[in-house]
């Protein structure tokens, strides 16, 4: 681990007038998300040097010539080089088959050395870790989250919380990330975070410091409702800092990246006081992207067939479970997928059909069917952070490249 920007500048471009506060305006988000590292202070997850290679297959699939259903103009066809350009807005996409790429592509000015954001699928990388950290017996998901960050015990709110409430975003405290709503704790937590210029009145605290002190009442009893809150994913970064006693950077590098065999460094973006933004702010290589998701499609393992996550993890995620498909539903109905769960930082869209994602904002996923030993990794600009025509969209694309392999 080492600093790549220990005072950022906060421009992207003198020319074009981009910078901290437009980066993500949809005109500039493809260039905005490959150059966090120019917003925030950041610091590189390395690898050991030695680099695990991704098979490929000598038979690709033509997904560009590909029909599927059009998501917004129903009853009508697109091909998937229309679907990922004008739908999806994707940057870069990779499919893997039964251990084997069958597709890698980049458009919106993505290249394969470039490192993009992938946002909340952080998320999902940081839950890997904490069930890491289970198995070698430094935590217990069904411990009250307080046992493990006393600094939370003052709010009443907490008690009664476990790790497992935190991790499947059912602790039930008050919060809200409406994008469409300016005056959501989402907006004030990000300014503190150093997403963005902070109001009059307000100072960059920090992500440690803005979960302290306002995740402080309840919304509803903890283990009842699903209610998606990016700020819990700091804390669960905060309980491996806790028990590793280890700066959370060095902990990802350790534990995950370097596990994997990457071709090149990540980088991992940090608030102002230097916590790494565990909720969405690792950036890396499509190719390397890959390499880390594919732990969840090899039952856990890596390319030289070490156990990496304990394949427990990943049977128990996608298990179809009454309470979790209930609790997705109690808060905000999705219609996209009413059978889905959401379970330790991962979105079970079809426990059925074993189908789950790593997803983030503006079309950031790897989505996996285990059926099909089917692997697809994408990173986008979509406009807008989310909504129902992006994921019905990307399901479009999930679902028309999984029938290629049925």
């Amino acid at each position: 681990m080492k600093i790549i920007t220990e005072q950022p500048n906060y421009i992207i471009s003198d020319e074009l007038y981009i910078g901290q506060h437009n980066w993500d305006f949809p005109e500039h988000l493809a260039i905005g998300q490959l150059s966090m590292e120019k917003l925030f202070r950041t610091v590189a997850i390395e690898g050991n040097g030695e680099i695990s290679p991704l098979s490929s297959s000598s038979n690709k699939i033509a997904l560009e010539q590909q029909q599927f259903e059009d998501p917004l103009m129903l009853g009508r066809k697109i091909t998937g080089e229309q679907l990922l350009n004008r739908r999806i807005y994707n940057d870069a996409l990779l499919v893997m088959h039964k251990g084997e790429v069958v597709h890698e592509s980049y458009r919106n000015g993505m290249t394969a050395t470039d490192r993009h954001v992938i946002h909340s699928c952080t998320k999902s990388l940081c839950a890997m870790q904490i069930a890491i950290a289970i198995e070698q017996g430094l935590l217990n998901s069904s411990n009250l989250l307080i046992t493990y960050l006393t600094e939370f015990a003052q709010h009443q709110a907490w008690h009664g919380v476990t790790l497992q409430h935190v991790l499947d975003m059912q602790a039930g405290i008050d919060y809200s990330e409406d994008y469409t709503d300016k005056d959501a704790h989402y907006w004030r937590y990000a300014r503190a975070a150093g997403y963005y210029p902070p109001l009059e009145g307000e100072e960059a605290i920090g992500a440690k410091a803005w979960a302290i002190e306002n995740l402080d009442s309840r919304r509803h009893q903890p283990g009842t409702a699903f209610v998606y809150n990016s700020c819990l994913a700091n804390v669960l970064g905060m309980v491996l800092e806790h028990v590793y006693q280890q700066d959370l950077a060095e902990i990802f590098e350790q534990l995950l990246y370097q596990p994997v065999g990457p071709e090149t460094s990540a980088y991992f973006n940090t608030d102002p006081q230097g916590f790494p933004i565990t909720e969405g702010q690792f950036n890396l290589t499509l190719r390397d992207f890959s390499r880390l998701a594919s732990l969840m499609i090899n039952k856990g393992k890596n390319y030289q067939n070490n156990q990496v996550i304990p394949a427990d993890f990943i049977t128990d995620l996608v298990k179809p479970d009454a309470h979790y498909q209930h609790t997705y539903q109690a808060n905000v109905p999705d219609s996209v997928f009413p059978k889905g769960q959401y379970k330790n930082q991962f979105w079970v869209v079809n426990p059925e059909q074993q189908q789950f994602t790593m997803l983030g904002i503006h079309g950031q996923f790897a989505w996996f069917d285990l059926s099909r030993d089917l692997m697809i990794v994408g990173m986008g600009s979509y406009p807008v952070q989310d909504g129902e025509l992006m994921m019905k969209s990307l399901n479009t694309l999930w679902q028309g490249i999984a029938q290629s392999f049925k």
